[in-house]
């Protein structure tokens, strides 16, 4: 039986490493990418790229499509662009790809457009919204919450009962403490350590981490 057929939007360092992720699933046939900043024809890690994301509703037909992932790792682009391809082309799939080196509790079902990297643990009792990043080695604890949109870059560690907001981002190394509720669009700083609840909007870091400014929606979390 042949295997679905997808393409990832995106083709820099995020959408390489969810090419490797969707080649050791082995779930999909992964076409090539969708770039609005390299042309046609670019090879791209053994593919090449097809054409831009707002070209997707003659590309899906010209290379017979069932699918696509996003593999661009900023979350609030990754929503406007989603946004863009649903509208486009509602029949296409939006596939989840999950690193077989991840260890998945069996009671989890990641939402729509997941991707979870190898050595990333999500334990039993959690739930993971759609399109949410959960990077290399990075574990999310027992009964923990990710928003939609949400994302744990490598080597975040959560305690039990977590609940990350829509559109936030926790960056490299951070650990979060048991029970925290982190609010939507919040950015916490690589290597911080949180231990209490953290407003929306935020740009927070450090030992224990506190707020550093506000942001906005939109705001780029690189």
């Amino acid at each position: 039986m042949s295997k679905p057929r997808i393409a990832l939007v995106g083709s820099a360092g995020h959408a390489r490493v969810a090419l490797d992720a969707a080649r050791c699933q082995d779930r999909y046939e992964v076409v090539g990418f969708l770039d609005s900043y390299a042309q046609a024809g670019t090879p791209v890690a053994g593919l090449r790229v097809l054409g831009r994301p707002d070209q997707i509703d003659a590309l899906a037909v010209e290379h017979r499509l069932d699918g696509f992932f996003l593999g661009i790792s900023d979350n609030c682009t990754r929503a406007a662009v989603c946004e863009k391809i649903r509208a486009m082309c509602p029949g296409l799939e939006l596939v989840s790809l999950i690193h077989p080196a991840s260890t998945v509790a069996r009671d989890v079902t990641p939402g729509a457009g997941t991707l979870i990297l190898a050595g990333a643990i999500v334990n039993t009792g959690s739930t993971v919204g759609v399109n949410c990043i959960i990077n290399t080695r990075s574990s999310l604890d027992h009964d923990s919450e990710m928003m939609p949109y949400s994302s744990i870059l490598p080597g975040v560690t959560t305690g039990g009962d977590v609940v990350i907001g829509e559109y936030s981002c926790i960056c490299l190394g951070a650990n979060i403490g048991h029970k925290v509720k982190i609010g939507e669009h919040t950015v916490v700083g690589a290597g911080s350590v949180v231990l209490s609840d953290l407003p929306p909007y935020s740009l927070v870091y450090g030992v224990p981490a506190r707020v550093a400014r506000s942001r906005k929606a939109g705001e780029r979390h690189f």
